[in-house]
């Protein structure tokens, strides 16, 4: 099943102990001609990951049942801008991602995770959440710009995420796309039981926990952080029904503003915590280094995330050091810590692959 990926599939990921575990990591098209091109990606990663596993002397058997989705079309019609599966010998997933990846075949004792680390948000960037009763929209936005963000049900209108109530007539007279986390089938959301208030009530949470799948899935491994445009009384219902964290609030009914004024009032209430740099990080990084509570030496990080001491942990893609760096945040993951994806501008050294803040 393709599932989007958020933090507890991260960590359910990190546990997995096994030998071989095979990651493959993948760019794919959200839509258009490109979307040809997956399978042939695909076939070719394959190929790869068959010559990697008899190499280390493993049956390249674990490889068949993806071999295929080479061949099914519907499969590469719900694709995100990137394609992570993980593989060991007994079970294998697959996650839709909202961003391109380096395509790139791993075999180890653990999965190649850390290229789906939340990255943190060194752009300005951020997420609006446009958000009511009858319709739900979200676009990606900056002090200049502000996209319409279309996902697998995104967006959308009440009625079109929560059927009417007679199920035979709404499948003759509805078609409706598919959500949550099965893609590729028609996904049909009935009205509650119950009358009155209690099935309105029953329709909205409905209404709204699907719209937090989808939001989740769109905005997770970015570090951007959401602004929910929507009256008072519709941002409660969608924090107390959904897990979606809301960083800043717009009070308001989004029919009443045009895109340009939606865009300014978001811009205003996410302006103070919109981060250009990883200064936050950087700056508990260089108090703990001078009580001796934090390290950027990769010996050092790895031994402490191994040990369990890591309280966060900062790293950057470098091909050099990829299994260790790779190594040290799946154990952190494992430690319970907070991981941050860097770069290396952004490192606190100026050869630190790596930064890590200790718990003791």
């Amino acid at each position: 099943m393709l599932q989007p990926l958020d933090d507890q599939n991260l960590k359910e990921l990190a546990s997995v102990s096994a030998y071989p575990c095979v990651s493959i990591l993948m760019r794919t098209h959200r839509s258009g001609r490109e979307t040809q091109q997956g399978p042939i990606r695909l076939k070719n990663l394959l190929k790869e990951a068959s010559e990697k596993l008899k190499a280390a002397g493993h049956d390249d058997g674990i490889l068949d049942e993806l071999a295929s989705k080479t061949n099914q079309h519907d499969f590469w019609q719900h694709q995100g801008e990137g394609l992570a599966i993980y593989l060991t010998p007994d079970d294998y997933r697959m996650f839709r991602l909202n961003h391109s990846v380096d395509e790139q075949v791993y075999i180890g004792e653990m999965f190649l995770l850390q290229p789906l680390v939340r990255e943190s948000n060194s752009t300005g960037k951020y997420f609006v959440l446009s958000l009511s009763w009858e319709e739900a929209k979200l676009y990606r936005a900056d002090s200049t710009t502000f996209n319409l963000v279309e996902t697998t049900a995104l967006p959308a209108k009440f009625h079109e995420l929560v059927l009417p109530r007679d199920p035979e007539e709404s499948l003759q007279n509805t078609s409706h796309r598919s959500v949550g986390n099965t893609v590729g089938t028609s996904t049909a959301m009935f009205h509650g039981q119950g009358e009155g208030e209690d099935m309105i009530a029953a329709d909205r949470d409905q209404y709204l926990s699907l719209i937090g799948d989808e939001v989740t899935a769109a905005i997770y491994n970015t570090g951007l952080p959401l602004v929910v445009v929507a009256t008072h009384e519709v941002t409660g219902h969608f924090e107390a029904t959904t897990k979606v964290q809301v960083d800043a609030r717009v009070d308001g009914s989004p029919s009443e503003w045009s895109s340009d004024e939606m865009q300014k009032h978001a811009h205003t209430a996410i302006e103070p915590l919109l981060q250009a740099n990883h200064s936050e990080f950087i700056e508990r990084f260089g108090t703990t280094v001078a009580e001796s509570q934090g390290s950027d030496d990769l010996d050092e990080v790895l031994q402490a995330a191994k040990n369990g001491r890591i309280d966060s942990l900062m790293a950057c893609n470098h091909a050099d050091h990829c299994d260790k760096t790779n190594q040290a945040v799946v154990e952190t993951l494992r430690g319970g810590g907070n991981v941050l994806q860097g770069d290396q501008e952004s490192m606190p050294g100026d050869d630190a692959v790596i930064a890590a803040i200790f718990r003791y």
